[in-house]
């Protein structure tokens, strides 16, 4: 039988473990009504933070979210109440902060796949346009036309820019609407992060079949880049957002060093690099849940993200109708059923609440990835099998935790469900665990019982 190592040393703190399951969309959908309710789903998953950018369900785009479902007629007085429509968002909102989870808040519009672009392409000046983000803002931190004070740090101009169906205009329309809107929200909110603008992706550095649309990504960013450091053009940039939708856990982590390597050549090594969209498929392809593989590439890519130099990751989507959305759905529109790949959310979720990362290696590169944590009187272990299958040797360095519990993920099933199964009061005996794994498996390691 094959046989892997890897140690874990409690005794090096690697730094905590970041907010990488955060969700594209909040725990309701469905359309207007928002009928669908996965509120504990988010809750149990620890999500931290959700990246409020597509309107939820396939009858929201306008109702939720975009700038022009919030101020409906764009010759209106930007300064009066009355121009606005905050309900439905605010509903929206409040069942994202009832989850616990943060919000990075999208100021724009839904990509528009027609040949008629109604909202992409802006019909007002960008300095109006700012102006009625200032205002959105306004409502959601200040209290402004009996809005709340929630406290809302991160604000994101735009998604999908460099995109022909997520901006109706040209790149230099973008590039001047994002300094005008920059530097007005910065200088008038202070405390706020800003950022842009939902990158395509990185896929024309490493795919030979890149399309054209995806050669044009990089082109686009770096001009970006080029207007908003010259001092003339001038814009802050609090946080970068890109997408990155591959299979290959491995394709991501390459990605991750790119932008961060990109970023800093830029001299902009304070800005964050976040992915916005992360999925395991192409937007085209099978249902991602009923993929044996896609559980374990999940939890491979949060464990990559978390070794890498990336500061955030939301997934895509949370929505429950979504053939995209590979973590739950409904069977008849009231039965909530929970894929493989929600338990993977679920467990890094764990270590995520446990706080600090401690140094784990001999991982291997599609074959087995590791993660520790620990937090007060516990501590977690998630290991994520890939093309392997073999014994796997766990060598706890500094250990001291006696007893552990061993519970294992496994996808499959022609419905994704997959199967948990745990194995309780485990010894750890001579600071060695011995956990025997197949490929496409993810096992969380709970150690608790600290020798005195």
């Amino acid at each position: 039988m094959l046989n892997r190592v890897i140690t874990v040393d409690f005794n090096k703190k690697s730094g905590k473990i970041k907010p990488l399951h955060g969700i594209n969309g909040g725990p309701r959908s469905g359309g207007y009504n928002l009928p669908y309710d996965f509120s504990e789903e988010f809750s149990e998953m620890a999500v931290p933070f959700v990246r409020v950018a597509t309107a939820p369900g396939e009858y929201g785009l306008n109702q939720f979210i975009d700038v022009h479902a919030i101020f409906p007629d764009f010759s209106a007085d930007e300064s009066l109440e009355e121009s606005y429509n905050f309900l439905p968002t605010d509903l929206y909102i409040a069942s994202v902060k009832a989850t616990g989870a943060n919000i990075v808040f999208r100021l724009g519009e839904c990509r528009e796949p027609y040949s008629r672009r109604l909202y992409t392409r802006l019909k007002i000046s960008p300095e109006k346009w700012a102006s009625i983000c200032e205002h959105i803002i306004m409502h959601y931190n200040e209290g402004w036309a009996s809005g709340f004070k929630l406290g809302i740090k991160w604000w994101e101009i735009w998604s999908g820019a460099d995109s022909p169906d997520g901006f109706g205009g040209t790149a230099e329309e973008y590039y001047e609407l994002y300094r005008i809107t920059a530097n007005r929200l910065h200088e008038r909110f202070p405390k706020i992060k800003i950022g842009g603008y939902g990158m395509g992706g990185f896929y024309s550095q490493n795919r030979l079949d890149a399309t054209e649309e995806m050669k044009s990504y990089v082109p686009f960013m770096q001009k970006f880049f080029s207007y908003i450091t010259r001092e003339e053009t001038y814009a802050p940039l609090d946080f970068f957002t890109w997408c990155c939708h591959t299979s290959s856990p491995d394709e991501l982590a390459m990605h991750v060093k790119y932008a961060r390597n990109f970023l800093d050549g830029q001299g902009l090594k304070r800005t964050k690099s976040v992915v916005a969209e992360y999925n395991t498929a192409p937007r085209s392809d099978s249902l991602p849940a009923l993929r044996p593989s896609f559980p374990s590439e999940l939890g491979a890519a949060l464990i990559l993200a978390q070794k890498n130099s990336l500061d955030m990751m939301f997934y895509a989507t949370s929505d429950a109708g979504s053939r995209m959305n590979g973590l739950y759905s409904l069977d008849d529109r009231e039965t909530h059923r929970h894929y493989a790949a929600y338990n993977v959310m679920c467990a890094f979720g764990k270590l995520y609440k446990l706080g600090t990362a401690v140094e784990s290696a001999g991982d291997y590169r599609r074959e087995i990835y590791s993660l520790a944590a620990v937090g007060g009187d516990e501590a977690k272990i998630m290991i994520v099998t890939g093309n392997y299958s073999g014994r796997v040797e766990l060598v706890l360095s500094g250990c001291e935790f006696a007893t552990c519990s061993v519970e294992k993920i496994v996808a499959g099933g022609e419905r994704g469900e997959g199967n948990v199964y745990r194995a309780e009061g485990v010894p750890v005996s001579g600071g060695k665990i011995i956990i025997p794994a197949k490929k496409n498996e993810i096992f969380l390691v709970s150690l608790f019982d600290k020798k005195d």
